[in-house]
């Protein structure tokens, strides 16, 4: 099991639990990519892996300061919403409820 481990993710004992970092080693990695091939860094650089893998395509990634992002037009669609948002913790996920 040890070679199917991804070595730029540490492994946590069993019962610890982590916050997602939105594979915070993908972002480093494309960033290096990019200032090597002396370019700015496009959005389809950096995917987490989860989004990646998702097989329904029902995930998405992206700047939400870019207003012509899909994650910006998503996030102002009137069925989306944040869990526990108003305990003030600025949660990064945004959530699409069923359609309305």
């Amino acid at each position: 099991m040890k070679g199917s481990l991804n070595r730029d993710v540490s492994v946590r004992t069993k019962g610890v639990v982590e916050k997602c970092t939105f594979c915070s080693h993908r972002l480093l990695r494309a960033r290096e990519r990019a200032k090597i091939e002396g370019r700015d860094l496009f959005p389809e650089d950096y995917i987490p892996a989860c989004v990646q893998a998702c097989p329904s395509g029902a995930m998405y990634f992206g700047d939400l300061n870019d207003p012509n992002s899909t994650v910006t037009a998503l996030s102002r669609e009137r069925r989306a919403f944040r869990l526990m948002e108003e305990l003030g913790t600025e949660p990064k996920v945004i959530y699409l409820s069923e359609g309305m």
